[in-house]
Formats: C-alpha cells, sequence, structure tokens
C-alpha cells in the first residue's frame, strides 16, 4: 500500500480532532495496552502533536507477559514525549464475577480519576471499525431491537475514538511501515469471550461467502439511527411532555406503539429493561378507562386520563447498602425491608421457610444491596455462572418486583445469595449460590427469611 494511503489515518485522526474540538487544543488520556492498535494511536498523536497522558492497566494476568506489555508501553510512551501512568491490578479480585466487566469497570474507572487529575479533554480509545461491526453483531445477537443497533460514537462528550473509521487492516500495516513495536496478548486469539469468537470464527468464512458483509452491518447502524430519528419525529407529533395524545396514539400499528413507548421509556431511563411480555401490554391500552393503569415495569405505568394516556414514574424509596457482620447476625436477628437475617447453628433447616447459606463459606462481612446489571451468580446447582437479570426472568419474578430483588454480597465482592418475594407455586424467596450451599460439614448457617 502506498505512503499516501498510509498517511491517509493521520489525516482521519486530525480530521476528527479539529472538527469536533474546533475552539481548543485538546489532552487526552490515552488507553494504550500494548496491542497494535493502541500502539498505532499513540504514535500518531506523536506525529500530529496531540498530547496527552498515557495509562496502562497490568492485570498480571499473564504472568511475565503482562509486566512486558506494561514495560513496552512506558518505554514509548517516555521516547515519544507522553507521560505514563500504570497500575497493577490482581485479577484474583474477579473471582465470581464476570472478568470482562470486572476488569472493564477496572480500567475506566483508572482513566476517569486521570482525566480529573490531568484536565483532560476526555479518554482516547483505539477503537476501529472492525469493532464497530462487532459492537453491533453483538447487539443484533443479544436481542436488541432496532434502535440499540447503533454502533460507538467517535466523541461521545468522554470518549474519543478518532480510529473508528479505519479498518483492522489499515492500522496493522501503517504499524508496518513505522516499524511500530506492540504486544499480542494471546488470550485474545481464545474463543471464550463473544467478541473473540465472533472475531476469531465468524469473520474470515462470513468474507468468503458474502463479500462485503461488513460495510452491510455497519449500515444497519445507520438505518438503526433513522430509525431512532423517525421515532422522535413521531414522540414529537402526538406527546406533549409527558402526555401521549390517545387518539393519535391509539390510530399506530401494534409494533409501532410498542416501539414509540419504549422510545420514551428509554428517553428518561437509558438503561432501562422491559420485558416483551410487559411491553405488549400497550396492546391494551384502548380498552383502557379514565384513571386506570397499565405496569410496563416496577417503576413505570401508564395511565388513562381522559384524552390522554400519561407515562408515571413511581417515586423510589431509598435503599442504602448494608453491611452485616457475623458476630451481630450470630448475637441478634436482623430485619431489613421485611426480611429477617440471622446466623444460627445448622440443625434440621425448613426449606420451605427461607434461604440457608453456609456461614463459613462466606467472605466476612457481607453486603445486602440492590441488584445491578453485570451482576452474576453461579445459582445452586449449576456448574457455570449466570447472568443475574435472566436468572430472574427463568425465576419468573414479575416486572414489579424484579427492581426490588437484593443480593447477598461477600467481602470479595461475589453474589452469594438473591432475594426476592415468594413466588406463587415456588416456595424459596431467593436463589442462593452453589459456592455456598449447605451441607454435612456446614456447622452455621445464614438464614434468610421474607416476613411478607
Amino acid at each position: 500500500m502506498s505512503r499516501s494511503n498510509l498517511l491517509q489515518i493521520e489525516q482521519t485522526v486530525k480530521e476528527s480532532t479539529e472538527s469536533i474540538f474546533a475552539d481548543s487544543t485538546p489532552a487526552f488520556v490515552v488507553a494504550v495496552s500494548g496491542g497494535v492498535d493502541s500502539m498505532v494511536l499513540l504514535h500518531i498523536f506523536k506525529c500530529l502533536d496531540i498530547t496527552g497522558v498515557v495509562a496502562h492497566v497490568n492485570y498480571q494476568k499473564r504472568g511475565q507477559a503482562s509486566d512486558k506489555d506494561a514495560e513496552l508501553v512506558e518505554k514509548k510512551a517516555e521516547e515519544w514525549g507522553f507521560e505514563c501512568e500504570l497500575i497493577e491490578v490482581d485479577a484474583e479480585e474477579a473471582q465470581g464475577q464476570n472478568f470482562q466487566q470486572w476488569a472493564r469497570e477496572v480500567r475506566y474507572g483508572f482513566f476517569r480519576d486521570l482525566v480529573a487529575k490531568h484536565n483532560t479533554e476526555g479518554i482516547a480509545l483505539a477503537h476501529h471499525r472492525n469493532d464497530q461491526v462487532e459492537t453491533i453483531l453483538q447487539k443484533v445477537f443479544r436481542g436488541a431491537g432496532m434502535p440499540g443497533w447503533s454502533g460507538m460514537d467517535v466523541w461521545d462528550g468522554e470518549l474519543f475514538r478518532p480510529l473508528l473509521p479505519v479498518t483492522r487492516e489499515l492500522i496493522e500495516e501503517y504499524g508496518q511501515k513505522h516499524k511500530i513495536p506492540f504486544r499480542t496478548d494471546e488470550s485474545n486469539l481464545e474463543n471464550h469471550f463473544a467478541r473473540n469468537f465472533l472475531r476469531n470464527e465468524w469473520t474470515e468464512k462470513l468474507t468468503e461467502f458474502y463479500p462485503g458483509w461488513e460495510a452491510n452491518v455497519l449500515r444497519m447502524g445507520e438505518e438503526a439511527e433513522n430509525y431512532r430519528s423517525a421515532l422522535q419525529w413521531i414522540a414529537q407529533q402526538i406527546t406533549d411532555q409527558n402526555r401521549i395524545h390517545k387518539q393519535d396514539f391509539d390510530r399506530l400499528k401494534p409494533g409501532l406503539k410498542r416501539a414509540l413507548v419504549l422510545h420514551l421509556l428509554k428517553e428518561q431511563n437509558p438503561g432501562i429493561y422491559v420485558t416483551q411480555e410487559n411491553l405488549h401490554r400497550v396492546d391494551e391500552l384502548p380498552d383502557v378507562q379514565t384513571g386506570k393503569k397499565i405496569q410496563i415495569t416496577s417503576d413505570y405505568s401508564i395511565i388513562r386520563d381522559r384524552e390522554y394516556y400519561i407515562l408515571m414514574e413511581k417515586e423510589k424509596e431509598d435503599f442504602e447498602d448494608q453491611k452485616l457482620t457475623r458476630d451481630d447476625l450470630q448475637a441478634s436477628v436482623m430485619i431489613i425491608n421485611e426480611i429477617e437475617f440471622s446466623v444460627d447453628p445448622y440443625k434440621n433447616p425448613d426449606f420451605k421457610e427461607g434461604l440457608f447459606l453456609d456461614a463459613d463459606k462466606m467472605s466476612w462481612p457481607v453486603t445486602v444491596r440492590r441488584w445491578s446489571a453485570g451482576d452474576q451468580i453461579r445459582p445452586l446447582g449449576m456448574s457455570g455462572h449466570q447472568n443475574v437479570a435472566d436468572h430472574l426472568t427463568n425465576r419468573k419474578v414479575s416486572a414489579a418486583h424484579k427492581e426490588d430483588v437484593l443480593v447477598i454480597e461477600s467481602f470479595e465482592e461475589t453474589i452469594c445469595a438473591l432475594i426476592f418475594p415468594p413466588i406463587k407455586n415456588q416456595s424459596s424467596p431467593g436463589t442462593i449460590s452453589e459456592l455456598v450451599k449447605c451441607g454435612k460439614s456446614t456447622k452455621y448457617c445464614l438464614r434468610i427469611k421474607y416476613l411478607a
């Protein structure tokens, strides 16, 4: 490939930077793993005189190989005139959790701290065109609706991705041309994670059978943005703040009604989760009498008010995380949100009465908190972990109760149990983890009883 084509990458980064940050000379926290993508981005920043602080996280997951990644990043940062900040974390801290989710939270927390410390414009990442394709595919495969198929932005107010229009192949050729050193993380060649599977198994075969498929996937993201814009326009025509004009709404086709309600909900709460079953309750609205409502989630409902439907959010009761010590629970019973906790000798347990966890298999103190997206548990009887959201769906926990589910989290942040109101035809008020199940050797147990 010619020199002019290789310099096209630098021109792409230059144009993105100047168009987005036209009124300033930005500096960034530059996330550098040591791989070819981030090393090329750092080199381009050097060539374009874009300043920043290099940030690297050593998870110590690959022994000496991880240390050599850090050494390379530190060495080249100094050579190319960048300040470098590195941290080491222990990957063992992620035991019992989704490692990728945990690692992401660690590094982004580190990056954000550096943004505040050095007063930079934001965080520069080396995501490229192939990453964008994989991101959209994962959203499709995970069942996201069309509005969720949009990809990453070059600039979202915090994260700057100037290589997003550039292919991985062009980045690699640029690296070869400029003899940019980099490190290969061999774990990326394993297919234990969804993105690695797509990258290592799917893409080459898809290219053989469907030339140009990547461009088609990217167009899906563009169409998703068009679809979201169309929903926004419809919403502007038939809504007045949180009031929906009944006559106009009732004229819409059922699928469009559901899409519009989901759009309005996500405008208020971008991270909201709505089951398909509950979303289809929108079809009942024409038969709802004035003053009556349908429940969409535990926090949101739609109420009929004469010629309007009004989207209502329930006022949430604050719930502060509660820390429980073993000594306190052995000394006396504690009640939180109508749930009774105690540590008792493990004798003749009545499993219809509550949950029983082996107190000696838990790391104390434990925390009682609401569940959050990304939480995982290893349910009793299972060999692997499961997302809490999926588990609650499988256990048929209603939307009205799902948001109020509590988790018991041990000191090392492993989820030991989920607590939710007893479900019809099910006696257990929750789920315990396989890791803390009681057995013949159990002497003391954490007993959890739902009093409501």
